[in-house]
């Protein structure tokens, strides 16, 4: 998922958020999220899925490239 990690850093500071407000919102640690948006290790399905619902895009969209 190379482009994942461009992809949700894109909407999250495009929605103002910072990485503690989505960490406080989906249960994952600030030092995760910075990772996969830094394409350091590539999240599960599920934690996937996770960030699509929590942004109100398709999976497809997070995962494609820009």
């Amino acid at each position: 998922m190379t482009n994942f990690g461009f992809n949700i850093k894109k909407i999250r500071e495009s929605k103002g958020l910072s990485l503690s407000d989505v960490e406080e919102k989906l249960g994952i640690t600030k030092g995760l999220i910075s990772r996969y948006e830094n394409n350091l290790v590539d999240p599960s399905l599920s934690t996937a899925v996770k960030f699509a619902e929590f942004y109100s895009v398709s999976l497809d969209y997070l995962v494609s490239p820009k």
